[in-house]
């Protein structure tokens, strides 16, 4: 019986081992080539995480300088081509026979037929913002030819590449490295590991207590000062605080793997090797959320919260550790980065007292607010349940499976009425620090009568530092209703103040024999958000590409504006139909 056992243990880590290295070897010989003729030093590298989603792809440096020739990886047809002012800005998606899409991203400008077919599409629908879903036959490619120029449009903080390859079928993003030979990527440096974060859990497994602990190198491994006694409980879970660096970049990137054992049993892994955009919000499950909304760096949670359904853990428990009253244990945890470079830490717990009946109400929250109006009432919300935090005048409605764990909400009405700031409803704070992550909408419900400039209210968020958003709002004789994915602070507020208009720069570029005339001009809005922007020549519709990350609008004079003196309309609206118009007159 136990060599039975021991036999099929054998064949499944065989056909595990074989499954991983078949698949490895698909996306090898695959056959792609290089995206550009430049090393893969990365600016961001994938899995990594970002506030609400995964890095997708690779972000191949460009030297800091734009224009750098973007070739296709393999044969295949452009499939695809988005304009944007956010995200990827200007795009090209390229469909593969051998089952794989390439996507090329932050792209300043695309080449010869492809850019021509674009501004045609730009004219012909009077749009700035294009998403384009092309046949086969309109613009077929063959390896290395040339597609794009490299750039920084979209949500780019510096001139780069972003690179990735899809499966087609699932349009699940893989690890681009995967498909190239070893020696593109150079890596020597293993991840750096800065911090260790330990929760201490209750006996209903919700986080009471948590201390963060400097690391620190003894020979080949980290470790801190001395062992870590749990003070309240004998159940916990950590969290690390680091990152990865390649050898000729000094950019933060992700951590791929991390390994927990205690007492040389595993507990605990995770493996970054594909994406799932469905599910890619749960980046924010997957790190400390409260850390990281702080700006306190990325803690990797070495635990699975309860509805984090990402198929890249294993897990005891989800990796809870459980240690016995008065006991004495080793952990050691390994952090890999993409090229298998391997940081160790050990780490001794000691578990001396424990007590098994924590109130977590009080724990949790021991000095919980007073003000002039009462107390901050405390929810509790059954994470797979739907729920709801009502007031008087106001409703917050939570779908099932919305938080991803059970925990819970502070939540309390303020009174409020200031007509110098337009704030007309009372201030609700619905988890005043915002440390509690949503994976779906949350509805939000205003009553409200008041008549005047109905249209010109909006529901504003306002988030633990004091950054207002307006939301989406709709409203009928009655309500006004809104959707958010964060928590915060929320009332409603009028917007009846135009967007910004300045006509900032007109210049010339004298990249070419030719010298092109640019237009920009500097686009804001206070508070709803931009809607629409057009600008014409002598009332001839023109293409403006919008640099939102910037608050600029730009417009390279093309064909639609001969020679001579012209008038120049700028007109922006913003979410609530406020408009603006400048005209100015210019002479080409």
């Amino acid at each position: 019986m136990l060599r039975s056992k021991f036999i099929i243990s054998l064949v499944a880590a065989y056909l595990l081992l074989y499954t991983d290295y078949s698949v490895a070897q698909q996306y090898r010989n695959s056959g792609f080539s290089k995206p550009m003729n430049l090393p893969f030093n990365l600016a961001g590298s994938f899995g990594e995480p970002r506030p609400d989603h995964f890095h997708s792809g690779i972000d191949i440096k460009t030297n800091g300088v734009e224009g750098e020739p973007v070739f296709a990886v393999g044969d295949g047809y452009i499939s695809r081509i988005r304009v944007s002012p956010f995200g990827y800005g200007k795009a090209i998606y390229i469909t593969h026979s051998n089952g794989f899409t390439s996507v090329y991203g932050h792209l300043s400008k695309f080449y010869g037929k492809i850019e021509a077919y674009i501004h045609a599409q730009h004219y012909s629908l009077e749009k700035s913002e294009l998403d384009l879903y092309l046949g086969a036959t309109i613009f077929p490619v063959k390896q290395n030819d040339t597609i794009a120029f490299s750039g920084n449009t979209g949500g780019s903080s510096a001139p780069q590449l972003h690179f990735e390859i899809r499966n087609t079928k699932t349009e699940h993003a893989l690890n681009p490295l995967d498909f190239y030979p070893k020696e593109f990527y150079i890596d020597t440096i293993p991840p750096q590991i800065n911090m260790v974060k330990i929760y201490e859990l209750n006996k209903d497994f919700f986080p009471v207590t948590n201390s963060i602990y400097p690391l620190k190198k003894i020979n080949n491994y980290f470790t801190i000062d001395t062992f870590i006694e749990l003070e309240n409980t004998n159940r916990f879970y950590l969290s690390l605080d680091g990152y990865d660096k390649q050898d000729a970049s000094e950019n933060k990137n992700g951590i791929k793997k991390i390994e927990v054992f205690k007492k040389d049993s595993l507990v605990f892994k995770y493996d970054l090797t594909e994406i799932d955009f469905d599910n890619t919000r749960m980046c924010n499950a997957f790190v400390d959320y409260h850390e990281m909304i702080n700006d306190s760096g990325y803690f990797y949670n070495c635990y699975q919260l309860k509805n984090n359904s990402l198929q890249i853990y294993t897990a005891k428990n989800k990796g809870i550790i459980t240690a016995n009253n008065n006991d004495t244990f080793d952990l050691e945890i390994n952090c890999f980065d993409y090229n298998n470079n391997k940081t160790n830490i050990k780490l001794r717990i000691g578990t001396f007292v424990f007590f098994e009946d924590i109130d977590t109400i009080s724990y949790h929250f021991p000095n919980i607010p007073k003000y002039q109006h009462g107390v901050i009432s405390l929810k509790h919300i059954n994470s797979t349940q739907l729920d709801t935090i009502v007031s008087k005048n106001f409703k917050i409605s939570f779908q099932s499976n919305t938080f991803y764990n059970d925990t819970y909400i502070e939540s309390y009405p303020f009174p409020f009425h200031d007509t110098a700031l337009s704030k007309i409803s009372n201030i609700f704070f619905i988890n005043w620090e915002n440390e509690v992550p949503l994976q779906k909408s949350a509805s939000i419900q205003f009553k409200s009568s008041i008549k005047k400039n109905r249209n010109k209210i909006v529901i504003v968020r306002q988030n633990h530092k004091g950054k207002e958003t307006a939301l989406k709002s709709t409203f009928d004789k009655t309500k006004f209703y809104a959707n958010t994915k964060e928590l915060g602070t929320f009332y409603l507020k009028y917007d009846t103040s135009k967007p910004l208009i300045e006509i900032s720069n007109f210049f010339r570029s004298f990249g070419t024999q030719i010298s092109n005339l640019i237009i920009q001009a500097k686009i804001k809005d206070n508070l709803s958000g931009i809607n629409t922007y057009n600008g014409y020549i002598d009332d001839q519709w023109v293409n403006f590409y919008y640099d939102a990350k910037n608050d600029v609008i730009q417009y390279n004079i093309d064909e639609h504006c001969s020679k001579g003196e012209h008038l120049l309309k700028i007109i922006v609206t913003d979410n609530v139909g406020n408009k603006n118009i400048v005209q100015q007159k210019f002479n080409y």
